[in-house]
């Protein structure tokens, strides 16, 4: 299903739902006037929800609807001491939302986990949820009241708004290997891009379209400006009673906040994608080493009944997700292994071709990564080599080429 449909339909949906619960109401008629057609074009849950909107602003029973669709896609929970967490979603970047989340907890001010973007769209989804706040859940004004923002990790669709929340008092907290993303942005891509540039390289990535690429990753080293950080945060570090659980891979810096029972996930846990893998060779606490470590990590926090990403909906099973995570992994690794067997000496862009398909734009770059993270994991452990060693030492940025290993030790073997 192509997003511009599902984000069509969202927006229509917030019009609508803020005018039930908050303006003077509609009928049943034109609520499937209204979202039915952009409904059919989704799928048959996206059609039961409008079915359901119909349904409440018809016959005024909105209290089963609130309770399961939230309004506007906010929605409330409450952890086992009683702090109030409330699912904002906020559309970061067009056709990407993000789930950033205000927790209203005792003896602090209002407290945000990741800060939006800096975007028109942001700006309007924070001044729509402010109002469902007030005038449907009957807060107040906790946005205006906020004092801390703590940037879940390094990517801009979670901290691009940070300067808008710094500008109105509030502390920003960010972990220690994502502090220069927010205090040193421009640097922070022009480093990386140089180990971007002898990835695709080594990727086997023809010269003039590397030159795209590496000018299309440095491109977005303008989309922000630096803020002063007033907290860095390490594992187990506390703010306030809530407790930061570092987990790298998918972004070094990358934090999980745990309020009693319900943990933060960002976009380490996601519910129906995997997050997006780059090799370390380009950033120092990503790949998949990192990523799967962090996960296993998780999985130690006892106690979660809920987890709530940054992206997507609840995840009411975090164990069971981190499993099938991790088995998703795992074949792709094997998938990753047999093109290097069956098909003789690979490149990473071959890879790539071949577990994604010909990707346009940006996502070229990230096709490229996800299948570089995957080999760099197999390389470490002997189970791929690469096969023309010879030329790492006759030409300056040889393109690699990797084969399977005849065989390998079984993990733990004497």
């Amino acid at each position: 299903m192509a997003r511009g449909p599902v984000h069509e339909l969202r927006r229509q949906l917030n019009r609508l739902e803020l005018e039930i619960f908050t303006g003077a109401g509609m009928t049943q008629g034109e609520v499937l006037a209204a979202a039915g057609p952009l409904a059919d074009g989704v799928d048959d849950e996206a059609r039961e929800r409008v079915r359901a909107l119909s349904i409440a602003a018809a016959t005024g029973a909105r209290d089963r609807y609130r309770a399961q669709y939230g309004v506007c896609g906010l929605r409330p929970f409450q952890s086992a001491s009683g702090a109030r967490i409330f699912l904002l979603p906020i559309e970061t970047f067009p056709n990407h939302v993000n789930n950033v989340y205000l927790i209203l907890g005792r003896g602090h001010a209002p407290l945000l986990y990741d800060a939006g973007s800096g975007t028109a769209n942001t700006r309007d989804d924070f001044e729509r949820a402010a109002r469902v706040l007030r005038e449907v859940y009957e807060q107040g004004a906790p946005l205006d009241e906020a004092r801390d923002v703590v940037i879940s990790h390094g990517h801009i669709d979670h901290f691009g708004g940070v300067g808008f929340w710094r500008e109105r008092g509030c502390a920003i907290h960010v972990h220690e290997y994502d502090l220069r993303v927010l205090t040193n942005f421009a640097e922070r891509i022009v480093v990386a891009a140089l180990g971007v540039r002898a990835f695709l390289r080594h990727a086997g990535v023809p010269a003039d379209e590397l030159r795209e690429l590496e000018e299309m990753y440095v491109a977005s080293k303008n989309f922000f400006q630096p803020v002063p950080v007033d907290r860095v945060l390490t594992d187990g570090a506390r703010v306030y009673e809530y407790v930061a659980h570092h987990a790298p891979g998918h972004c070094p810096g990358q934090v999980c906040l745990q309020i009693d029972n319900i943990l933060l996930t960002a976009d380490h846990v996601l519910p129906r994608i995997t997050p997006h893998q780059s090799p370390e060779s380009i950033t120092p606490s990503t790949g998949l080493d990192h990523y799967l470590e962090a996960l296993e990590k998780i999985r130690h926090v006892a106690g979660i009944d809920l987890a709530l990403p940054g992206h997507e909906e609840p995840i009411e099973h975090l164990y069971q997700r981190i499993t099938e995570i991790e088995e998703f992994h795992r074949r792709r690794l094997e998938k990753v292994r047999m093109l290097c067997a069956r098909g003789g000496a690979q490149t990473v862009r071959e890879i790539a071709l071949e577990l994604f398909g010909p990707r346009s734009g940006y996502d070229r770059i990230l096709a490229l990564q996800e299948a570089g993270a995957h080999v760099e994991y197999l390389a470490r452990r002997g189970i791929l080599e690469i096969d023309n060693v010879d030329d790492l030492l006759r030409e300056r940025d040889p393109v690699l080429r990797y084969r399977a290993a005849t065989s390998t030790p079984a993990p733990g073997s004497a």
